[in-house]
């Protein structure tokens, strides 16, 4: 059999045919991506696109980046993959840079292929270290999509997508929506975890909590009196903390990992997506030695710490340093910030960026903060998507622009973007 996907047309017809993608596209998806490089990925078409999803929150140096690039490379020519009853130095040499910038409490790294994977061993973990069996999670929380990481998955969307009801072992607790506080407050005293501790005391089997530190989904950092409300509650039980890191970590909210902004310090932390710079699937699941002591996992995940993708992501540890790209990150998320305020677009109700982790949440009526109809919204993205803005729609009530660019980005890329913002609300507000 011959190839005869030799242009646009017949590539973007192969893949009609021949690969799977189980959710519905918007106008214009899904681009099939020919090259990229740092911010920008161009389609088998030559379209340029400015990537404010980073690959789906990847590639944090960006693509392509020439020393994650190299060392990838380098890796290729010596080991490939082993046993994971084994290991290769460039596993070792991860792990080892892992615990050094991670929090204190934790001493190990176990190393899987992507971020739900990582999560259901961070959930094994925690119940056979405290033989309980009950995992709080968090309101609008996102932990994965395989069966045991939707079990403390907050949509209900997701979770129907299992196929059958999901186990009565994992209940939600309040998170903090401060823009849509449910208790109508400007000064918090963090009212929405005054039932916290009679909804934990009622559930004496709860192995856990697990959270993303700052939501993903929408962007939502809870202020620092939350956090620490919610610490102390849980330690008082003698319930740990899994720290869900896969979007967060490696510099994503200008921090090494998000725990730092908090203070806090998890007896489980789970890493994924950019883990790997890019190169390959890799996660982790970081743990006390005290948990570790004793975890049994039936087996270790076959391509889990891949040695090319370990070398990758250690480069990628080394781009962060190098470049000091935390720093630029934490910078580049307050630029954006104050960008996209400066519009004083009347639909732009609120403008959250930790870091680069965030986006902006669109409002029909700025003062009853109404929620920006489906219908508008679709004609943004699409608007935005013609424009050559690659982005995705968050949030609990979708209407967040979600935007997670390299950590690389240039002031003049974010101005290229609030630009095109701009155009494309005052066109879609006319034509409504």
């Amino acid at each position: 059999m011959t190839d005869d996907l030799t242009n646009a047309a017949s590539i973007e017809a192969a893949d009609q045919q021949y690969v799977m993608r189980p959710w519905p596209h918007p106008t214009g998806e899904p681009v099939i991506v020919a090259k990229a490089s740092g911010c920008t990925i161009t389609d088998i078409h030559g379209k340029e696109y400015l990537d404010l999803t980073a690959g789906y929150f990847v590639n944090n140096a960006g693509h392509c980046h020439p020393r994650i690039v190299e060392a990838a490379t380098k890796q290729l020519h010596q080991v490939l993959q082993v046993s994971g009853k084994h290991g290769t130095v460039a596993v070792v040499k991860l792990a080892k840079r892992l615990i050094e910038l991670g929090p204190p409490s934790l001493n190990k790294v176990f190393f899987s292929t992507g971020g739900s994977e990582a999560n259901e061993f961070a959930l094994k973990l925690a119940r056979q270290g405290t033989k309980k069996t009950d995992v709080a999670y968090l309101e609008n929380g996102y932990h994965g999509l395989t069966i045991g990481a939707l079990e403390v998955t907050a949509s209900e969307k997701y979770r129907e997508s299992a196929g059958k009801p999901m186990g009565p072992e994992n209940y939600a607790i309040p998170n903090a929506y401060c823009y849509r506080c449910k208790f109508g407050v400007e000064n918090c005293s963090t009212q929405c975890l005054d039932g916290v501790e009679a909804t934990l005391d009622a559930r004496p089997k709860t192995a856990a909590i697990i959270a993303e530190i700052i939501q993903a989904v929408g962007g939502l950092a809870p202020p620092q009196k939350w956090w620490d409300r919610v610490d102390k509650i849980r330690k008082a039980r003698g319930i740990l903390l899994i720290a869900d890191e896969v979007q967060t970590g490696l510099g994503r909210t200008g921090k090494m990992f998000a725990v730092e902004h908090y203070g806090l310090e998890p007896e489980i932390m789970t890493g994924g997506k950019g883990l790997s710079g890019g190169v390959g699937s890799l996660a982790a699941t970081i743990a006390s030695d005290a948990l570790v002591k004793n975890f049994f996992g039936g087996t270790t995940p076959t391509n889990g710490g891949n040695a090319v993708s370990a070398a990758a992501g250690l480069a990628l540890i080394e781009t962060l340093e190098a470049e000091k790209l935390v720093d630029h990150c934490a910078t580049m998320g307050r630029y954006f910030t104050e960008a996209a305020w400066a519009l004083r677009d009347p639909w732009i109700g609120d403008v959250r960026f930790t870091g680069l982790l965030g986006g902006i949440e669109l409002v029909a009526n700025r003062d009853s903060k109404e929620v920006l109809g489906k219908g508008a919204i679709a004609k943004i993205k699409d608007g935005l998507h013609a424009a050559g803005m690659l982005i995705t729609i968050s949030g609990l009530y979708g209407n967040c622009l979600r935007l997670q660019p390299p950590l690389s980005v240039t002031p003049a890329q974010i101005d290229q973007f609030i630009g095109a913002l701009r155009t494309v609300l005052n066109s879609v507000r006319s034509a409504s």
